[in-house]
């Protein structure tokens, strides 16, 4: 690492395991951003068997305020963002997955916009990795067992959630809310997150002119290079997916929207009887839901120490929520990617 005296404004945390193929463009973009004098880079490693850790700090090895280091071991997106923060430096955290790559003026324009509207946090527009075509066009409400729905009409000028890839955010405000919950490990992180922003009285704006190419699903859906070619997932994303979604109402919700565990729940327990019918496998279909709400219940207890810590900085009640609250079904579109594409392999 090359020391220097000037403190940086955007501190860049890429989080890595095994991104080894993705990091040079991804670097390679930071370099290029207008912001780059003012930024610092921190990758937080865990336990890439790929030469990941040695790549990063070939690549950025005379970079200024930059560093890599490892985690000591594979504790997930949660825990090696969070030690990366509390090593940051920046007044602003841009917390990035490793298969992106950001045009020239993305952390400016996240900047600008996050400034502009006196914001907490910003999220920029999330496009395919080869070319413009939108993949992530934000959200701005959630439907009735939680899942987030995308926008109603367009441009928003607020959002309900970022991706945790791609969160833009106040560092003092990323230590105040209690950072990412390490039990999440990973996979909906971001929607607590979020909710944490909007209840303590901050907002989330929507960075249209940020824009950022991302390959998405790169660790349990690697076939096809840049673009995915088929229906994928994982055990362990299945399974984290469903007891994290569980775990952020429980947490973050004050009174009535509690309710919406019950649907959430249905709805978990659905998938498993449906992951069971497909594919006769019932270990499988015990794993990636039933466990997940076994597992929901035994972590009762930091649910309760969890809802002591939001209740110091909560501003916002639920029915304060409820204006991001949408008709309709979040998961719609995973409905109809099974439909068009089949049910999903498992890695």
């Amino acid at each position: 690492m090359v020391e220097s005296d000037a403190r940086p404004l955007v501190s860049v945390i890429i989080v890595c395991h095994n991104d080894g193929r993705w990091l040079p463009r991804c670097l390679e973009s930071i370099q290029g951003q207008t912001m780059f004098n003012q930024a610092e880079v921190l990758v937080a490693d865990n336990a890439s068997t790929d030469g990941s850790l040695e790549l990063a700090q070939r690549l950025i090895a005379d970079w200024p305020n930059s560093r890599c280091f490892s985690t000591g071991g594979d504790h997930g997106f949660c825990v090696a963002a969070n030690l990366a923060a509390k090593l940051a430096r920046g007044n602003y955290l841009q917390i990035l997955n490793p298969d992106t790559w950001m045009e020239p003026d993305f952390l400016e324009q996240l900047r600008t916009t996050l400034e502009r509207a006196g914001a907490g946090a910003a999220g920029p527009l999330v496009l395919d990795y080869d070319n413009d075509t939108i993949q992530a066009p934000g959200c701005d409400g959630f439907d009735f067992c939680g899942n987030y729905m995308p926008p109603r009409h367009g441009r928003t000028p607020q959002r309900l959630f970022c991706m945790a890839g791609f969160f833009f955010i106040r560092r003092d405000l990323f230590l105040k809310l209690g950072m990412f919950d390490e039990r999440c490990f990973m996979y909906g992180e971001e929607m607590d997150l979020s909710w944490r922003i909007l209840i303590s009285g901050e907002k989330i704006a929507a960075a249209r002119e940020a824009r950022i190419h991302h390959r998405g699903a790169a660790g349990v859906n690697p076939v096809g290079g840049t673009r995915i070619v088929e229906n994928r997932t994982s055990i362990q994303k299945r399974f984290l997916a469903n007891r994290n979604r569980l775990l952020f109402i429980a947490k973050n919700c004050q009174s009535f929207l509690l309710l919406m565990l019950i649907p959430c729940a249905m709805i978990i327990a659905l998938e498993g009887l449906m992951t069971w019918a497909m594919t006769r496998d019932r270990s499988l279909a015990k794993a990636t839901s039933f466990d997940a709400l076994n597992d929901f219940w035994r972590l009762r207890g930091h649910i309760r120490d969890k809802r002591h810590c939001i209740a110091s900085f909560r501003r916002h009640g639920d029915f304060w929520m409820l204006r991001f609250f949408r008709f309709g079904f979040g998961r719609w579109e995973e409905v109809l990617k099974i439909l068009k594409s089949g049910f999903p392999r498992f890695k």
